[in-house]
């Protein structure tokens, strides 16, 4: 009878409380899902259910035994994050509350994503050694990608928190990223250096350098004022051949090489060329002329050279012999002359300065009246080479191609270029008195300009080539006149009772 009250008690109890061993306190819990259900160490999931505690202290989570944190609960949802440590693929997940565990189901564990945390250097040029500091990654380095702004780069290190590599050929400015079995991240951008900087250098040597200095130029656009000895940058030049060319070098001074020239850039580095320019003295504003003025022992006729107001005369040339008919380039640089030094008269030419002395003709006989052409390349004078008494040559102005123009009994003297350095005109006594002829420099198209029977002499061209002017003893006295170039249109200058002569042409307007 007892046994039956005990039993019957205890029915009751069930009913009453659901059970007969210790009270739980509420109902067991239960997992209907995660979301999400698959991710790396880190991820935030929500757990959904029913049967948890809303305190989260009260609520315990883990994913293949690892407790993971309780972030927050109600009695249906649980927020919780995926913890380190977990191998990858499918763990099981389970809410304890109380006494009482569910278990949900799987949870994938993936592999986490990688991240940089900094790249050193952030620019370079290619085959520029980069470190990329970071996490997640694989110490396979065939499992890590790494890319340059899309341009793939090779992976020459790794470690799970450090990847070695090179900026690759044909990267752009941009991002670094990095990708590990499919995850990938973005780093800082990364400055792909692709220009360099040209250092231009002028050195200049020698006499009479130009104050006003050079131009230099690349790629014929930009371009920078040099001075004679100076130095300056071209910045942010495309790697590649870049053509540099110093310009506005004076006529008395030459550069030596190639100019313009070719210069090769490398990226992210500085790259030197030098211009050598050297300079010879010139006569500007300057008077050449020959005197005996020396005294002594020494007295002699020899070139000189004086300022255009006369003033701080110079002596050129020292030798005892006579040295006479000096005549200026062109450009200033040369001194044509005539001299005896060398046991007969000959032509020289020297440096402005006087220095660089040489004989640019070498025979037997007399060499003189030297005169430049206007370009300076050819050289007129008067020789008795050949058997004569004094015939009309031109040659090159280093002494070569020696070219005989004029070939009679007679005399010819005072060669004059044309302007333009067409015709030479001179003197020749070649009917019987002195008149006024023009040639050609090939000595073909000859033309006697005064016919008379008094002595012309001196003739001199007018700068624009259109007039001659020299000395005439018409109709009894020396005066100065004027024709134009064919021989016409006769003038006399001065008519003047006193002898006039050494007729020289000014600057026409």
């Amino acid at each position: 009878m007892r046994r039956f009250l005990l039993m019957t008690i205890c029915v009751a109890i069930v009913f009453a409380f659901g059970s007969c061993g210790t009270d739980s306190g509420g109902p067991n819990p239960q997992i209907d899902g995660l979301q999400p259900d698959s991710g790396p160490p880190g991820t935030m999931v929500t757990v959904n259910g029913s049967g948890f505690s809303p305190e989260a202290a009260s609520n315990t989570v883990t994913f293949d035994g690892t407790t993971a944190p309780v972030n927050s609960a109600t009695e249906s949802t649980i927020e919780t994050e995926v913890p380190d440590g977990l191998s990858q693929g499918s763990v099981p997940v389970e809410v304890t509350v109380g006494d009482q565990t569910a278990s949900g189901p799987s949870f994938t564990v993936e592999q986490a994503a990688p991240g940089i945390s900094s790249v050193e250097p952030d620019s370079g040029t290619v085959g520029t050694e980069v470190t990329i500091n970071g996490m997640n990654f694989s110490a396979t380095a065939s499992e890590n990608t790494i890319a340059f702004n899309g341009t793939q780069a090779p992976v020459n290190g790794a470690a799970e928190d450090q990847l070695l590599t090179e900026v690759p050929q044909g990267a752009t400015d941009g991002p670094i990223e990095v990708t590990v079995k499919q995850k990938s991240t973005t780093g800082p951008d990364f400055d792909v250096i692709t220009e360099g900087t040209l250092k231009l250098i002028t050195s200049t040597s020698g006499k009479n350098q130009d104050s006003n200095g050079y131009t230099g130029t690349v790629d014929g656009s930009a371009s920078k004022l040099f001075k004679a000895n100076d130095d300056k940058f071209f910045v942010d030049l495309q790697k590649g051949s870049h053509d540099v060319e110093l310009s506005g070098i004076a006529q008395n001074c030459t550069v030596s090489g190639n100019n313009p020239r070719s210069v090769s850039i490398t990226a992210g580095d500085t790259t030197s060329t030098t211009f050598d320019v050297s300079c010879q003295a010139v006569a500007t504003d300057k008077i050449v002329f020959d005197s005996d003025r020396a005294s002594g022992s020494s007295r002699n006729f020899d070139i000189y050279i004086m300022s255009s107001d006369g003033s701080s005369p110079f002596r050129l040339t020292t030798d005892p012999a006579y040295e006479f008919d000096p005549d200026v380039s062109p450009d200033g640089t040369k001194i044509l002359f005539s001299s005896e030094r060398d046991g007969n008269r000959e032509i020289y030419t020297m440096d402005a300065d006087g220095s660089n002395l040489t004989r640019i003709t070498n025979n037997s006989t007399g060499d003189v009246a030297p005169t430049w052409s206007p370009d300076g390349s050819e050289i007129a004078f008067i020789s008795n080479r050949d058997e004569s008494t004094g015939e009309l040559y031109t040659m090159n102005a280093d002494g070569s191609s020696v070219q005989r123009l004029t070939n009679n009994s007679a005399y010819n003297d005072s060669p004059d270029w044309s302007p333009d350095g067409s015709k030479i005109a001179f003197r020749s006594n070649r009917d019987g008195d002195y008149d006024i002829y023009k040639i050609n420099p090939d000595g073909s198209g000859l033309q006697q300009l005064t016919i008379n029977s008094v002595r012309d002499s001196e003739p001199a061209w007018s700068p624009d080539g259109e007039h001659i002017i020299f000395q005439s003893e018409l109709p009894s006295n020396r005066d100065l006149y004027k024709m134009s170039k064919a021989g016409n249109n006769l003038i006399n200058l001065t008519d003047d009772p006193a002898l006039d002569g050494g007729p020289s042409w000014g600057p026409q307007n």
